[in-house]
């Protein structure tokens, strides 16, 4: 019952990342933001709040906080500066300098679930580990490989 109440918070996290970052998207210029000229930034997401939302836009609240903890907010950019996985990103507390939104939640020694969406809502991976360092290496990796193929597709 536990397993399926936590795969029901993480669903229920990326459906709140894809609505709240798809309503940003709209109302930047454009259909996609411009490639930044430097290193791809990453923000971690606090927690995956939204407001239940009223008329055409409901939205799940969540909290990414397990059993009254703060999320590690903190420690998980620690992660991403001292991984070598994650040397080619720039970390950032400005979600609207963001490329790529990272969301992390702490299993209290049961593991974690990660997220991670690009700057228009669509979650481009998710998973889970034991460790922290680890789902931040593997979030890490799979912006990485999108980023890779941005800077392709955007060369053709």
């Amino acid at each position: 019952m536990k397993r399926l109440l936590r795969r029901f918070v993480v669903a229920c996290s990326l459906v709140v990342l894809s609505q709240c970052f798809a309503q940003s998207a709209k109302s930047s210029v454009g259909s996609e933001p411009a490639r930044p000229a430097g290193r791809p930034v990453v923000y971690v997401m606090p927690t995956a709040l939204a407001d239940p939302g009223t008329g055409n836009n409901p939205q799940v609240v969540v909290d990414s906080a397990h059993n009254d903890k703060e999320p590690q907010v903190a420690k998980t950019y620690q992660e991403l500066q001292h991984r070598a996985e994650c040397k080619q990103f720039s970390e950032n507390m400005i979600k609207d300098k963001a490329d790529y939104f990272l969301l992390l939640q702490h299993g209290g020694g049961k593991g974690n679930r990660w997220a991670v969406s690009d700057r228009r809502g669509n979650v481009i991976a998710s998973g889970e580990s034991l460790l922290l360092g680890s789902s931040v290496k593997d979030a890490c990796v799979a912006m990485a490989k999108d980023w890779q193929q941005r800077l392709s597709t955007a060369g053709d």
